[in-house]
């Protein structure tokens, strides 16, 4: 189709699961609005992830429910009349729905016999076979609507960054949160980081013991520095973080049994000095909020740093090395040979010291 016709077309973009993922589908947002400006630009994401993505008459934001049958999203869709839709991920739902809805172009990655019947000008990536970042397969099924792909980033300073905007009021309700919750333990005027140790069963752990070696290994460094270590999670990781305050004397926890939003977090990351992550939405969101991250990444090749990794420069990952990986999707666990290769990690004083002094740009 010509380029005129998206000029001024109701395009839909889909991302309908993880924090993580809905951060890396961002830049496609931006990317439509740079290239369409006057085309009504609409995104189905979950509830959650909404108060990050607070973008005014730029971006409609529609709220998909987990819940809703493949009947009732139809009905939703086409009411909205849209003219393109853009299905980042192929979920049999959402697929099926904007089918249903006979959206004029549907886009979207032909990966299964589903996504071939779903999709019109659908397009083959093979993902799993990790040659760009996850942000860049998003952005090249936009050549499918006339917007130019400019190709892997040779390095982290050219990759696409998510787009995250927050609502002034929420921003001040968050900041407000945080600020108390500096103030009750005393960083306020201290340099803290943030660990988030839970993955969400997206990525591969390291273990509990490393990573309290690692913690308190920044306790010590961080006396003379003062610094502190802020352990984050959500509801769901409240034992786990229970586990951690037990095990690890002054270390403070945010979130868990006390709920707190990805508002009220994103603006606890913008006022620490890092944050170490496994691969997960908290790792994004702090990258989002150009804050410098520790990425700790899985030998796996479809979980890599490559295809996964912060969209950031100031970043520094770590993965084990030194092996090549006989799994591709999924780690086998103690059948490994190499099990469990993620306690290559030696969070020594030096190796950590140089991370520790990271600075925002």
């Amino acid at each position: 189709m010509k380029k005129k016709f998206f000029q001024h077309a109701k395009i839909l973009v889909t991302r309908t699961d993880k924090l993580g993922d809905v951060l890396l589908a961002t830049p496609v947002l931006k990317k439509i609005r740079e290239a369409y400006p006057q085309a009504k630009l609409s995104f189905l994401v979950q509830k959650a992830w909404m108060p990050l993505l607070q973008f005014g008459d730029e971006v409609e934001l529609i709220e998909y429910q987990p819940q809703m049958t493949e009947k009732e999203l139809t009905r939703l869709l086409k009411s909205k009349r849209f003219d393109v839709a853009i299905v980042i991920r192929d979920e049999k739902k959402v697929t099926w729905a904007v089918k249903a809805a006979k959206i004029p172009v549907r886009v979207g990655p032909y990966s299964t016999v589903r996504s071939l019947l779903g999709f019109n000008f659908g397009l083959l990536q093979k993902r799993s076979r990790c040659l760009m970042h996850e942000a860049e397969y998003n952005l090249q099924l936009l050549t499918r609507i006339g917007i130019e792909f400019e190709g892997p980033a040779q390095h982290p300073d050219t990759l696409p960054r998510s787009w995250v905007s927050i609502e002034e009021g929420a921003k001040e309700r968050a900041k407000e949160r945080a600020l108390s919750f500096l103030t009750q333990h005393g960083l306020i005027s201290q340099k803290f980081i943030c660990v988030h140790p839970g993955s969400g069963g997206s990525s591969r752990y390291l273990s509990f013991e490393k990573m309290v070696e690692m913690i308190k290994i920044i306790q010590k460094e961080g006396d003379q520095n003062h610094e502190k270590v802020v352990i984050t999670g959500g509801p769901e990781e409240s034992k786990l973080l229970q586990k951690y305050e037990n095990a690890i004397p002054g270390v403070i926890v945010f979130g868990g049994a006390s709920s707190t939003s990805v508002a009220e977090l994103a603006e606890l990351f913008s006022q620490a000095k890092g944050v170490i992550a496994h691969g997960t939405g908290p790792l994004h969101l702090a990258a989002a909020m150009n804050v410098p991250v520790f990425a700790i990444f899985p030998p796996l090749f479809v979980l890599s740093e490559k295809r996964w990794g912060p969209l950031t420069s100031l970043r520094y990952t770590w993965t084990p090395s030194g092996l090549k990986c006989p799994e591709k999707f999924r780690c086998r666990g103690v059948k490994c040979r190499y099990y469990d290769c993620m306690d290559q990690f030696e969070p020594n004083a030096d190796a950590l010291k140089g991370k520790m002094t990271w600075k925002k740009s």
